[in-house]
């Protein structure tokens, strides 16, 4: 059971949620020149691998829109460089900023996950991400009991490391608990260690870039096994794109999980690891074959815009 813990702002607006109480802090954030929505920032408790975590969260909420409202919960990527939480407590990244953006436009509440919240990880440190995919379905959860929110319109999208988050939504050994996403979309996940899918009832979206150093063919063999599950896949590929969606991409020094191009990991229903070809894998294996220093650059993020509006008209599609 999720214990949910919660610090009192300056302003409290008290929310009842199952089994416990969300204290929110309302502001209201200017978007444009004119305020386009109002924010709230609340803790919560998550357990992810028996790991007791806390987690901090920004929901934008639209303003003059009626509802229930549908839901996007965003994952950041590695770096957040991106919207800073009131209080300077959270951040996300440039790809959830821009999505609550416009998401807020065409209605939805968005709601951006800081994964990284009371911890010292740095963008390097790849093998010390969060299992942020239970993060997310226990957020889910919680606005699901919340009447100003559509429960069977929620939303799952992130970038890089948080579309890896969102690969993990069809993993075989994921707890669904008992209300499944609308949709998921993957915005330039690494796919070079990949979950066995189980057939789930909502549609995943993958958008890669044809020049991300996190090469296109793990995630055409992902896309494969997807389709084999009895999945509804998408597969988005934005040409002339690097991994940051930018036209300025060139490779540099840093540390990526990519060299894993032609032999991805998958990680079992049993708990084992194996490369694609059937050949045994370790954690010593991956950290050998698949992480490497070839890292990428150049964030003019030109595409992106576009990408985000992807993103939004395949949830619009699959809204009821």
């Amino acid at each position: 059971m999720v214990d949910y813990k919660f610090k009192m702002y300056r302003l409290v607006i008290w929310v009842p949620v199952f089994f416990g109480v969300l204290s929110i802090f309302s502001c209201v954030v200017m978007a444009t020149e004119k305020p386009t929505y109002t924010s709230e920032v609340f803790k919560f408790k998550s357990t992810s691998r028996s790991v007791e975590k806390p987690v901090i969260a920004m929901i934008a909420i639209p303003l003059k829109v009626n509802g229930p409202l549908p839901v996007i919960i965003t994952q950041h990527g590695s770096s957040r460089d991106g919207v800073v939480f009131t209080g300077g407590e959270g951040r996300t990244d440039e790809y959830s900023t821009r999505l609550i953006r416009e998401g807020t436009k065409r209605g939805y509440a968005v709601v951006a996950i800081d994964a990284f919240y009371k911890t010292s990880i740095k963008p390097v440190d790849k093998g010390k991400f969060p299992n942020a995919i239970q993060y997310a379905l226990d957020l889910k959860e919680i606005l699901a009991m919340d009447a100003r929110f559509d429960r069977v319109n929620i939303f799952y999208t992130g970038f890089s490391y948080g579309a890896s988050q969102v690969n993990n939504s069809v993993d075989i050994r994921a707890d669904f608990k008992s209300m499944p996403w609308r949709a998921t979309a993957s915005a330039e996940p690494g796919c070079n260690v990949i979950s066995e899918p189980v057939q789930v009832a909502f549609p995943i979206m993958l958008i890669k870039g044809s020049e991300s150093h996190y090469y296109l063919e793990p995630c055409l063999y992902f896309e494969q096994l997807l389709g084999a599950a009895g999945i509804n896949v998408t597969l988005s590929i934005i040409e002339g794109a690097n991994h940051f969606f930018s036209t300025n991409g060139r490779i540099t020094r840093g540390v990526a999980v990519n060299g894993c191009r032609f032999n991805p990991i998958i990680r079992k229903q049993d708990g084992t690891i194996q490369f694609s070809d059937g050949s045994p894998a370790t954690r010593r294996l991956i950290k050998q074959k698949c992480f490497t220093k070839d890292a990428g650059s150049g964030k003019n993020r030109l595409l992106l815009d576009g990408v985000i509006d992807q993103v939004l008209d395949f949830f619009d599609a699959h809204r009821t």
